[in-house]
């Protein structure tokens, strides 16, 4: 599960600590933005665990 896997975890805290730096620390408290990083996060992490081939015919 990704929630628990140690390189999605050091995603999304290098993700928090960006937010903090651009936003400031209440705007990067705010939930809707916490959430956004954690789905960015599972995405990245998702990228780096899964093939990059192609998936059939593509140019």
């Amino acid at each position: 599960m990704p929630d628990d896997d140690p390189a999605r975890d050091a995603v999304l805290t290098e993700l928090r600590r960006a937010a903090m730096e651009t936003y400031g620390e209440d705007r990067a408290a705010e939930a809707t933005l916490q959430a956004a990083l954690q789905l960015a996060a599972t995405a990245v992490w998702r990228v780096t665990q899964e093939s990059l081939d192609p998936a059939g015919n593509e140019p």
